[in-house]
């Protein structure tokens, strides 16, 4: 089957419609193409959409929904506005954890680990509404309390006392 990749809108709905990868014309390779495309192109208005194609059920390679979570720090690093970006993809927790809470929990541990990007996601978690900080807050517990080792722990305390949770 034969993809057309001109625009953005495109790819996003492209890869809107293949996120299962469970379809015959799925096609990994087109799948990277749009993103790619979006990644390099896409303007923040496009980090909601892509929060909607982060899907827990995608039975092809995990990496593509990885990918996803990188793009969506890429484009807001790439736009000047990582807060901004953060925000959205966080103000969105209460459709994400529906369908991919799986995804959603990674793109926490992705930021846990990304001491550059503390502060963005520190402000984008004060700006947050009653329900998605509950969410957020969930998750932080979650990670925590499934991390045997305590990688996680200093980065969340620190969140938590930021955001006066603590």
């Amino acid at each position: 089957m034969d993809y057309s990749l001109n625009s953005i809108e495109q790819c996003l709905q492209i890869m809107d419609k293949m996120k299962l990868m469970c379809n015959e014309y799925d096609d990994i390779e087109v799948f990277d193409a749009a993103l790619y495309k979006v990644s390099m192109e896409g303007d923040m208005s496009v980090i909601e959409r892509l929060c909607n194609i982060l899907d827990d059920e995608t039975e092809g390679p995990c990496s593509a929904m990885m990918d996803i979570l990188e793009s969506i720090i890429y484009i807001a690093k790439r736009c000047n506005q990582l807060e901004q970006g953060v925000y959205i993809f966080l103000s969105n927790s209460y459709k994400m954890i529906k369908y991919a809470a799986y995804w959603y929990k990674m793109f926490h541990q992705l930021l846990l680990n990304s001491y550059d990007l503390e502060q963005y996601y520190i402000s984008a978690i004060k700006r947050l509404d009653k329900q998605n900080l509950d969410i957020l807050l969930n998750t932080l517990y979650d990670i925590e309390k499934y991390d045997e080792e305590g990688y996680y722990k200093e980065s969340i305390d620190f969140i938590r006392k930021e955001v006066g949770i603590i």
